[in-house]
């Protein structure tokens, strides 16, 4: 069980779960309430951190992994690994948290395209029911 002292990968994958829980929600119905705009947040948040505690596990199975322009050699804090995440699933990329082997590159490959999916069909979904939703006076 994912608990206090599961490994990276167990909550990694925890995580991934309840965001895939909170997408199904949110793309159940054809309105949309503030609890799915609630959950639109919440699921970016799970998917960062899912990606965050991936990257941990990659860190730990294949050390080096990723660098950093603080002491390089180094493997990367839980908060370094975060803001790593953060800034990739948004598409802002603004880190100095470089990923250098290539399971590591896989990964962020993998974040980068569920950032841009998540926008892509969940967001805009979301954004387009509420102008439906504005257009009928409801």
């Amino acid at each position: 069980m994912a608990g206090v002292g599961a490994a990276p990968g167990e909550r990694a994958a925890l995580y991934f779960y309840a965001a895939g829980g909170l997408i199904a929600y949110m793309l159940g119905d054809h309105q949309v309430t503030a609890d799915e705009l609630v959950a639109a947040g919440a699921t970016f948040t799970l998917l960062a951190w899912g990606f965050a505690f991936a990257y941990s596990a990659c860190q730990i199975l294949a050390p080096g992994s990723f660098v950093a322009a603080v002491d390089p050699q180094a493997a990367r804090s839980w908060m370094e690994l975060l803001f790593l995440s953060f800034t990739t699933l948004s598409g802002v990329g603004l880190g100095d948290v470089l990923p250098i082997r290539p399971w590591a590159r896989a990964l962020v490959m993998l974040e980068e395209f569920a950032g841009v999916m998540y926008i892509a069909l969940v967001v805009s979904r979301l954004i387009g029911l509420t102008i439906v939703r504005s257009e009928r006076g409801g």
